[in-house]
Formats: C-alpha cells, sequence, structure tokens
C-alpha cells in the first residue's frame, strides 16, 4: 500500500478531494482537525437534508424503532 499526503490549502480543495476519493471508494483518513459539520453542510443539496431532517426532528415528526425491531 502508497501513503499519498495532498495538501489542501483551503475548505474548498479540502471538501473536492474528499469527494473525489469517495466516489472512486478509496479510503483515506484524515490528520489535523476537521469541523464535519461543514463538510456535511458543503454541499447545498445535503445542507438541504439535513437542515429539513433536523427541522422534522424539533417537530416530533420521527419514527422510533425498537432495539428489536432492527435485529
Amino acid at each position: 500500500m502508497t501513503t499519498i499526503t495532498i495538501p489542501a490549502i483551503n475548505s474548498d480543495q479540502e471538501t473536492a478531494i474528499m469527494l473525489f476519493l469517495d466516489a472512486l471508494h478509496v479510503p483515506y483518513k484524515m490528520t489535523g482537525d476537521i469541523d464535519e459539520t461543514d463538510y456535511l453542510l458543503s454541499s447545498p443539496a445535503n445542507a438541504e437534508h439535513l437542515n429539513k431532517s433536523m427541522e422534522q426532528g424539533k417537530n416530533g415528526q420521527v419514527t422510533r424503532i425498537s432495539l428489536d425491531d432492527i435485529c
């Protein structure tokens, strides 16, 4: 296995690199500080979906599932 270090100069580059690696199903490990919230909200479509889901949770529009139903 070869290790490649790619220093991202800004958050836009970091996001683009992560999206590229995700699309190729390449596993990667982040070093240093990363704000996962910023990453998740970096895509407008994802941000809209997450904000909608959080609003539904605040309004009690949730589905509760017991562990017995999952296993």
